[in-house]
């Protein structure tokens, strides 16, 4: 069940790559690099890649993996995984689920915690927004 609302996520798309074909060429993988922000009960600013592989009916599976700085210099280390479906062409929306890592004390209890992120990304203004919820 999702519990309370961690942060905002508001994110924009830097790069992206097409990587080599797999599965006969049944489906598509690329790499989307993307700047973003947490705001809320988290806050940081930070960079991270989505190693996505979508598929020939425009779902797709992916993983996320970042590196997040607070405005108290503390490091945080996201990664997560899940799937997005298509709503329209060039928008997408994703349900992962997310760890979050950190060495600072003041930070440690993120790391005992699975996070859930709700999102939706527009290829048109390569934007991507979303929530992180503590998963409880």
């Amino acid at each position: 069940m999702l519990d309370e609302l961690l942060c905002d996520y508001k994110g924009t798309i830097t790069s992206m790559k097409v990587l080599p074909f797999e599965s006969g060429g049944q489906s598509v993988r690329y790499e989307v690099t993307q700047v973003a922000d947490f705001s809320g009960r988290l806050n940081a600013h930070g960079i991270g890649s989505n190693y996505v592989q979508q598929a020939a009916d425009g779902t797709s599976t992916t993983r996320f993996y970042g590196v997040f700085t607070t405005s108290d210099g503390e490091t945080i280390l996201a990664e997560s995984g899940g799937m997005s479906v298509p709503l329209v062409p060039g928008r997408v929306r994703f349900r992962t689920t997310a760890t979050l890592k950190t060495t600072s004390p003041k930070l440690s209890w993120i790391n005992t915690n699975v996070f859930a992120f709700e999102g939706e990304g527009d290829f048109s203004t390569m934007e991507v927004v979303g929530k992180i919820y503590e998963w409880q």
